[in-house]
This record gives structure tokens, C-alpha cells and sequence, in this order.
């Protein structure tokens, strides 16, 4: 999405429930369009996933959740701890408990 067209929604007429939806369509991932909005990420979480159920489709992943998790699982490949993994990704502890869990469990 282009930086007009973003412009062009945000100042534009409506509510900001469907100002997030338009640039949630357009694209845009929920964390850029509360920085663009200057809401809260759990704001525009709540409308996109709101509208998402309302239609049935899932909320997208955003591209950083996805390598993330990608990551984690190479790394408990590779023989590494939570405690490792989470100090070389800089994620929290529990989420990485979580993936492995979900993992070992898929595993068998």
C-alpha cells in the first residue's frame, strides 16, 4: 500500500474501526496500522479480528511471528535450551517454552 493511500484513509471520513479495516484490507499488518492510527495495538487487534470472525477467515500472521516461530523450532532442532533460544532471539521465555511444547507434542 502506498504511502497516499494511506494517508488518504487515515485523514479520511469514518470511524477508526473502518479506517483500520481499510488499511487491515489494504495489506497492512496490525502492528503498522496502530502506529499509523497511534492507537494501540490491541485496539486494531480487536476490530481486525472482530470483522475477521464476523466473515470467517483468520487473522493474518504478521511476517514476524511466522520467522520467529521458524526460528525457535530450528534452534530446538539444532539441541539448544529455552533458556539459549530465548537469550539468541530476544523473545520471551514462555513463549518459547510454549512453541517447544507444541512441538514435542506434534512430534509424536
Amino acid at each position: 500500500m502506498k504511502k497516499e493511500d494511506v494517508s488518504k484513509i487515515v485523514n479520511g471520513e469514518g470511524s477508526k474501526s473502518s479506517k483500520m479495516l481499510a488499511l487491515y484490507n489494504g495489506g497492512m499488518e496490525i502492528g503498522e496500522i496502530a502506529k499509523v492510527m497511534g492507537t494501540r495495538y490491541n485496539f486494531v487487534y480487536n476490530v481486525v479480528s472482530n470483522d475477521c470472525r464476523k466473515s470467517g477467515t483468520d487473522v493474518r500472521v504478521t511476517k514476524k511471528q511466522g520467522t520467529v516461530k521458524q526460528s525457535i523450532v530450528e534452534l530446538i532442532d539444532a539441541g539448544q535450551t529455552n533458556v539459549e533460544i530465548s537469550k539468541a532471539l530476544a523473545v520471551n521465555y514462555n513463549y518459547v517454552f510454549k512453541i517447544r511444547k507444541e512441538y514435542e507434542v506434534a512430534a509424536k
